[in-house]
Parts: C-alpha cells; structure tokens; sequence
C-alpha cells in the first residue's frame, strides 16, 4: 500500500471512531439528561464528547481531507446486524454499552493517531480514562 493511500485508509479509521465516540457519548448524555435527570453525570458526559470534538479538529484540520478519506458506501461495518446492538432491556443497559462503544473508539483512536504520530492520541487515552471512571462510577 502506498503511503499516501495507508494515510487515507488511517484518517478513515479515525473519521469512524470520532464519530463513534461521539455518538456513544451523545446517547449516554441523554440517558442522563431525561432517563437519570443526573446534572453531574450529564457534565462530566458532556466534556468527555467536547473533548472528542477538541482532538478531532487538531486531527482533521481540513474538512477536505476528512470528506475525501470518508467512504460510506464500501465500508465494511455499515451493515452491522449484531442481535444485540437490536436489543437494550433498560435505560441502564443503553447507558452501558454507550459507555464501552465509548470506550473503544478511544482506543482505537489513540492506536491510530499514533501512527501519524500526532499528540492527539495522548488527549485520548486521558478521555478514554475518564470513561472508564464513570463507568466504574456508575456499574462497580
């Protein structure tokens, strides 16, 4: 694989999981917000999604190159049909899985940034900490 092609294929990686874990935190903020009616959790979901949004945009500093790294309709993942992303049996469960597809976007975030080797990945790794903290917070 070419290098220019391996950093598109990279940047593709990050672009999913930013949005990823966005998404997670997004659900789980409104879990806490109208199901749990729990300001301090709401905050602390709140920053953890803005910090996301602060370290994707010293990542994708041109939305060109984002929107040209994207490619929506041959992703293999688009179609995910797990039974249980079909299912959640309480608000808490939702909140849960939220917080772990959270979670592993991070991850996946600080492995791929460090191939650019960009700071960011380090930003990451602190958010994806914090998650695990509420969710120990939360469910231990």
């Amino acid at each position: 694989m070419k290098k220019n092609a391996q950093t598109l294929s990279i940047l593709r990686a990050l672009d999913a999981n930013c949005n990823r874990a966005r998404e997670g935190f997004r659900v789980a903020e409104d879990v806490a917000r109208f199901v749990l009616n729990d300001p301090a959790l709401l905050s602390r979901l709140k920053k953890l999604r803005h910090g996301v949004t602060v370290a994707e945009k010293s990542l994708f500093r041109s939305s060109k190159l984002r929107s040209v790294a994207r490619d929506v309709t041959r992703d293999l993942g688009r179609g995910n049909q797990e039974k249980s992303e079909r299912k959640r049996a309480s608000a808490q469960e939702l909140l849960k899985a939220n917080l772990k597809r959270a979670q592993e976007a991070l991850r996946s975030l600080e492995e791929f940034s460090k191939l650019l080797k960009h700071p960011a990945s380090t930003r990451f790794k602190k958010l994806r900490y914090e998650c695990y903290l509420i969710e120990e917070n939360l469910f231990e």
